[in-house]
């Protein structure tokens, strides 16, 4: 069986793309000048793997008249769903209408395995394609000693069900978190069924329930019929 070669550009900003283990993906976003390109919001060791980066003529991107082209290519080395984020590397500079940010959700199966998803709030109003029988891990930016935060809105359904309460995960693992200290907060489910469904988080005043929530997040889950 041949690997696939999946390419995009400027004009697949936010889109879902489907891979299988061993498929070669390729990404051109415009860039203002050859010298500064994009950089990865974060890595995806297991998943994802970069193989090279390099500059390209602007038309390469999909954006007419873009001064350059920065152009990364990744391997699908393993299973799962992941939020692939991309920043300008120079904040502010990003040419076009990207604004200095891209985004793409990436699934990679492999037939027969169980794959664990991962969402964070890059993949806000976005939507998300998992098998049953995947995990889902959905990771929420919170704050050390906040009065806020996230709450689940009640699942109406049963295409996915939450399988283990929310565990806080520090980015850094200081003896003692202060106040004010950036972490996630972790929420995990699991399809059961075939089905769509919307998973809705609000960032809520745990003290006062009277107050406006800060801000929410919603990601849309479908749960193909399994192939016969």
């Amino acid at each position: 069986m041949y690997a696939d070669i999946v390419t995009l550009t400027a004009n697949d900003n936010g889109k879902q793309i489907q891979l299988n283990v061993g498929d070669q993906l390729i990404v051109r976003l415009p860039t203002v000048s050859p010298r500064f390109g994009w950089r990865l919001a974060q890595t995806y060791p297991g998943q994802l793997t970069v193989t090279t980066a390099n500059s390209l003529p602007g038309l390469s991107s999909g954006v007419p008249g873009a001064p350059a082209t920065f152009e990364i290519h990744f391997q699908a080395v393993g299973t799962g769903g992941i939020d692939l984020a991309l920043v300008s590397a120079v904040p502010g500079s990003g040419y076009s209408t990207l604004g200095g940010y891209f985004h793409a959700y990436i699934t990679i199966d492999k037939p027969g395995v169980a794959k664990n998803v991962n969402i964070t709030e890059y993949g806000n109003h976005s939507s998300v394609k998992v098998n049953q029988g995947d995990q889902l891990l959905i990771q929420l930016d919170t704050t050390v000693g906040s009065q806020y935060q996230w709450e689940l809105m009640p699942l109406s359904d049963d295409i996915v069900q939450a399988v283990a309460p929310p565990v806080e995960q520090p980015r850094k693992k200081p003896k003692k978190a202060k106040a004010g200290t950036p972490e996630d907060v972790a929420f995990q489910f699991q399809a059961l069924k075939p089905g769509k469904t919307t998973l809705r988080f609000l960032y809520r005043n745990a003290i006062n329930n009277e107050a406006p929530p800060k801000r929410d997040f919603e990601v849309q889950v479908e749960v193909p019929e399994p192939p016969k």
